[in-house]
């Protein structure tokens, strides 16, 4: 059965709105793919994150590798340049 990739971001939302937009599009699993899975918003840090999902019966699985890396990240702080960033 072919599986659909989605991807969502959290600004604007909290956790639980995050969890119910999930569960309304019958999203399973979520790959985060933050370099660095930390959040000042409550609840998105990865260990909260990983719990919050696994009781709403959504698998948690971290890939730090399919991320952005840093330099990429920090040039985009210091240039804004969004088309480069996305080429990169």
């Amino acid at each position: 059965m072919p599986r659909n990739l989605f991807t969502v971001g959290y600004e604007g939302t909290n956790i639980n709105g995050f969890i119910a937009n999930l569960l309304t599009n019958s999203v399973d699993c979520v790959l985060d793919v933050r370099q660095r899975p930390l959040s000042r918003k409550p609840g998105f840090s990865k260990n909260e994150l990983a719990q919050r999902l696994n009781s709403s019966k959504i698998q948690y699985v971290h890939l730090p590798d399919l991320g952005t890396p840093k330099p990429i990240r920090q040039k985009l702080k210091s240039t804004r340049d969004y088309s480069t960033f996305f080429k990169k």
